[in-house]
Order: structure tokens, then C-alpha cells, then sequence
């Protein structure tokens, strides 16, 4: 009885939680995606920023001074041994 209970009970939390979860991930996504997202100076870098940074990717502040975002496949082949790296890092 106890472990029906139990089992129940995790199932009605774990349910919770998600829909919890859910709710705070969207809100996420729109404080730090797209065109109305932080920028690397705030407010004094509202046209400062290059056209080809939309906010469409994770960690995208407007600051590329180097360009190493400009052509779309040599962006798409860093965020690919970024990722292998982070994954080496972290094991």
C-alpha cells in the first residue's frame, strides 16, 4: 500500500514539475532570443550590431568583431567543435 502510495506520489510531482518546467523554459526563450535580446552594450548597442546575428543561437549578444559568424558554414562547422569540445570537457 505504502509503495502505491509512493509511486503515485512521484508520478503527480514529477507531472508537476514539468508542467512547471515548461512554463519557465518559454519564458526563456523569449527574455534571450531574437531581436529584443541583451546585447553586449546594453542599450548603447541597439543598431551597432551585425545584421547577420539574429539572436536565432545561444549566447548571441550582437559582438562579432573578428567575423567569424559571417559565412553561415564556417559558423555551422564552430558550433560543431564547440560542442565536441564542451563534451570532452566535460568527462
Amino acid at each position: 500500500m505504502a509503495a502505491m502510495m509512493t509511486k503515485s506520489f512521484a508520478s503527480t510531482t514529477v507531472a508537476a514539475r514539468a508542467a512547471r518546467s515548461s512554463r519557465v523554459v518559454a519564458n526563456a526563450a523569449v527574455e534571450w532570443y531574437g531581436p529584443e535580446r541583451p546585447k553586449y552594450l546594453g542599450p548603447f548597442s541597439e543598431n551597432d550590431t551585425p545584421s547577420y546575428l539574429t539572436g536565432e543561437f545561444a549566447g548571441d549578444y550582437g559582438w562579432d568583431t573578428a567575423g567569424l559568424s559571417a559565412d553561415p558554414e564556417t559558423f555551422r562547422r564552430y558550433r560543431e567543435i564547440e560542442l565536441i569540445h564542451a563534451r570532452w570537457a566535460l568527462q
